[in-house]
């Protein structure tokens, strides 16, 4: 780059599996250095995993219920602000896909959310005034009944929650999540009746019927239950970019890097490359990093940003590498962008 554009964005969400959003971020920024960039490191999520992440402040580790009931180790992050002090989690860390990555029998249906309410009593015990959860990347399809029942048996919610969604699914979609967390095709039944059952309990005991609420079918239905309890619910992506002034950064860039695993139509439906090209200005390069990339959605997303580049790992150097190396491959794509003559057209990179 020249020496007038040397200051770079990173804004990295996390590749589910092979690497978070804080290790993509530090790769680029050695690459960036190496090229005598500067650079400001952003973590980015859209409410799921790496939502504690984005957030700079304290870390607190507690103890909650996993998936099975199993004592896991969750993080809270206190964060200061002139309006008090706000706990930043996310559900991944009690009850997340992660925990349960390979559920065997019925592992899947009997996973529960308990251990979300759990951790939203202990970010009132620690002091919070309110708290942020990102709701993404859980391992239950309980309709949140479990955080429901823990909350509801310590007189509901001991603070202000705003809940941050990656997706805008109604309650009763959670079904539809279901098979990707290892829910057996003929228990997608049980799943439909334990979230009617869930709806009708929230309609009677808290007078909400959380199936008009876009978004409460994310993660599992957690949304829902904590929407019937008196959480708010929000963009997980806009909450973001406000909270850490995404916009205010980019305008300082000569380039801004974003990216996530996979892009897909998906992924135009409020996740992190969307909020970031949001975020920077049509006249900032804007260079997309992903594992894989599904065309027709990057030629979607290409017509509404066209300063955009969109590089996938996969085309470029066979899913076996992308998968196995995928901090030297995102390295060699940054490195190319870097060197030469970055482009102003919309293109996808192979």
């Amino acid at each position: 780059m020249s020496d007038d554009a040397t200051r770079v964005l990173i804004a990295m969400d996390k590749f589910r599996g092979t690497a978070t959003a804080r290790e993509l971020c530090h790769t680029i920024a050695g690459v960036a250095a190496d090229a005598g960039c500067t650079s400001d490191v952003q973590p980015m999520s859209d409410g799921g995993e790496g939502f504690v992440d984005a957030f700079a402040g304290e870390v607190v580790d507690v103890d909650v219920p996993g998936p099975l009931g199993e004592t896991v180790s969750a993080r809270i992050k206190l964060v200061a602000s002139p309006t008090g002090l706000t706990a930043v989690i996310e559900v991944s860390d009690a009850v997340g896909r992660n925990l349960l990555p390979h559920p065997r029998g019925d592992e899947a249906l009997r996973a529960s959310s308990d251990g979300v309410g759990d951790l939203i009593l202990a970010a009132s015990r620690l002091g919070a005034d309110s708290v942020l959860l990102g709701c993404g990347g859980t391992a239950a399809s309980d309709g949140g009944l479990g955080c429901y029942r823990v909350l509801s048996e310590h007189g509901g919610l001991p603070l202000p929650v705003t809940v941050a969604t990656d997706v805008t699914a109604p309650f009763l979609d959670a079904r539809n999540y279901a098979s990707q967390k290892g829910v057996r095709g003929a228990d997608l039944p049980t799943v439909d009746r334990r979230l009617s059952d869930a709806r009708a309990l929230y309609l009677e005991e808290r007078g909400v019927d959380v199936t008009t609420i876009a978004g409460a079918g994310a993660a599992g239905g957690i949304p829902g239950a904590l929407v019937a309890l008196g959480a708010s619910l929000t963009s997980g992506i806009h909450l973001v970019v406000e909270a850490v002034d995404l916009g205010g950064r980019a305008a300082l860039a000569s380039m801004v890097i974003t990216g996530e695993g996979r892009f897909d139509a998906g992924s135009l439906e409020g996740k992190v490359p969307v909020g970031v090209a949001q975020a920077t200005g049509a006249a900032t390069p804007l260079l997309l990093v992903c594992g894989s990339v599904d065309e027709g959605a990057a030629q979607e997303f290409q017509e509404r940003f066209p300063h955009a580049t969109i590089a996938s790992l996969e085309d470029r150097f066979g899913i076996e590498r992308a998968l196995s190396d995928v901090h030297d491959c995102v390295s060699q794509v940054v490195r190319d962008a870097l060197r030469g003559e970055f482009p102003r057209a919309a293109r996808v990179t192979r």
